[in-house]
């Protein structure tokens, strides 16, 4: 009772809140202010970040391999921004499979629906006809070029060097990812580091 007593006897502490009052509403507006902006900017630079993404995604997909290999490195790039979440890991790492599965794939089919070569002056069916002397047409056949996909643990062959390329940027993309998702869930409260 002492202390209500002395305070309700001494006005002289309503005078000086009275007096800090806008400057603490000051300094609290000034704070919501400065935190309003602050997540706006951060909207802004993921924001950006997403399209660029974008961007490099469209160029990962496309058929022409130099293409490809810049729109890969772009995403590996990408994948090294603070913006990148646990969601974009998994986008990227299921971009960069994605790749490493359709190219393969896209050869093999290639090669079983191409036509059989057909040898200049030969005929596919009926008797044999005797040929003039000349040097033997030989038909090239294309060369694999074995690329080890770390990601994966096992090496497919390419029968180009653009696809060879390719193949590694996407391994490059894939095996990126995957560390980088090893290490943010290292950082997320309650988690154990993975090592």
């Amino acid at each position: 009772m002492l202390g209500t007593q002395a305070m309700a006897a001494d006005p002289d502490w309503l005078r000086y809140a009275a007096a800090f009052a806008p400057l603490l509403a000051a300094l609290i507006a000034g704070w919501i202010a400065w935190r309003t902006l602050a997540q706006r900017r951060e909207a802004d630079r993921r924001d950006q970040w997403w399209k660029r993404t974008q961007w490099a995604i469209g160029l990962a997909m496309d058929p022409d391999f130099s293409r490809a290999v810049v729109g890969l490195v772009a995403l590996r790039h990408l994948a090294a921004s603070d913006l990148c979440t646990g969601e974009d890991y998994e986008l990227l790492d299921k971009i960069g499979g994605a790749k490493i599965d359709a190219l393969p794939l896209s050869e093999e089919s290639a090669r079983r629906t191409a036509p059989e070569p057909q040898v200049p002056g030969h005929q596919a069916a009926g008797p044999e006809v005797p040929q003039a002397a000349g040097p033997p047409v030989t038909t090239a056949r294309p060369t694999a070029i074995p690329v080890t996909l770390k990601s994966r643990g096992e090496q497919v062959l390419a029968s180009s060097a653009g696809t060879a390329k390719v193949l590694a940027e996407a391994d490059r993309l894939v095996s990126f990812v995957v560390s980088q998702r090893g290490r943010q869930r290292g950082r997320e409260p309650g988690s154990t580091p993975t090592r």
